[in-house]
């Protein structure tokens, strides 16, 4: 008997020692486990670029409550729960609302309202209500930082109205943005958003404040292509890889995410963005269809530690495929 308590005495005893090491004897083991993926950057030294990180990030992110949802429907959280849940890029599809004198940007995917919640008479959603869930996470997780990435998403909207009201909502709180068209080393970001871009710079705002020029031309043709990724200019000095085959069915698409995985890592001066989510080749697109498969593949990949995938964009996120992406990142601390 006393042989007994000896030995699982000696197991209780190394499971003790080793959570010691995570959670510095403290106590609080568990709950460090648990808050790491919405402090995961807190490990990552401050002087990496912001580019050379492995970035969990989520396709049209506002979609959680969206009209036609079967079509529209791209993910089932809300920001706020993709946040806490480790992502750190966000799609945005802004889209202008109202009388001209009275205009507001509000979230839409194509042509379906991104709603408030999933009632019936919801509200649109609105870039405020976003921005609010953003600064929020921000100020109580200040080791963090987050990539928005705007898209004028009506083709008819006027660009140069979006980008003004844009522009109203961030000099509300002008500390929390980092505008540069500059990719900046994670502690010049941290605690901030960093805004990205996928239109003009119609107000002439100049490079220090028009933010990333992530650009690129739409890869929705169906055709199979040897390589399914495309590079752009961020600038004079950094470039920008995509994948977005948004129109293959699941086999094709797998192929062009592994591709990007294996051949397309991010650099200090060199944005990846690979995108994972798909509407399928068919005439009407489910995504949700496509992301069961796929992310399953993405759960069960091979990720190796210390590579820059550089971000990587996911349909219906969940924590643990965020884990898989950030984990693969060096930790210092």
């Amino acid at each position: 008997m006393r042989g007994f308590f000896r030995k699982w005495g000696a197991v209780a005893l190394a499971l003790v020692l080793s959570l010691s090491v995570f959670a510095g004897m403290d106590g609080s083991s568990v709950q460090a486990a648990e808050d790491h993926a919405e402090d995961w950057m807190a490990d990552i030294d401050g002087e990496t670029m912001l580019s050379s990180i492995s970035i969990p990030g989520t396709h049209d992110s506002a979609t959680q409550y969206v009209g036609m949802r079967y079509i529209f429907q791209c993910q089932d959280t809300s920001i706020a729960q993709q946040l806490v849940d480790g992502y750190r890029y966000f799609d945005m599809r802004l889209v202008l609302d109202g009388k001209e004198d009275e205009q507001t940007l509000i979230l839409k995917h194509n042509f379906a309202k991104c709603k408030e919640d999933g009632g019936l008479f919801a509200k649109a959603l609105k870039l405020s209500n976003v921005l609010s869930d953003v600064y929020a996470f921000l100020q109580e997780h200040p080791s963090e930082t987050v990539i928005l990435c705007m898209k004028a998403e009506n083709s008819k909207d006027d660009v140069a109205q979006v980008q003004k009201l844009l522009y109203e909502q961030i000099d509300q709180n002008p500390q929390m943005w980092y505008l540069a068209n500059e990719i900046p080393t994670l502690e010049q970001v941290r605690g901030k958003i960093v805004l990205a871009t996928r239109f003009e710079d119609a107000m002439e705002l100049g490079q220090q404040k028009s933010g990333l020029h992530f650009y690129w031309e739409d890869q929705g043709d169906r055709e199979i292509v040897d390589v399914p990724y495309a590079l752009s200019a961020i600038s004079d000095s950094a470039s920008l890889w995509v994948q977005d085959r948004y129109n293959y069915d699941t086999s094709d698409k797998l192929d062009a995410i592994v591709d990007d995985l294996e051949n397309c890592q991010a650099a200090d001066d060199t944005f990846s963005i690979n995108f994972t989510s798909t509407s399928g080749s068919g005439k009407v697109g489910h995504p949700k269809k496509y992301a069961t498969t796929i992310n399953d593949y993405l759960l069960s990949y091979d990720w190796q530690a210390g590579t820059s995938y550089g971000i990587v964009v996911v349909d219906f996120a969940t924590k643990d495929l965020a884990k898989c992406i950030y984990e693969t990142n060096t930790f210092v601390k």
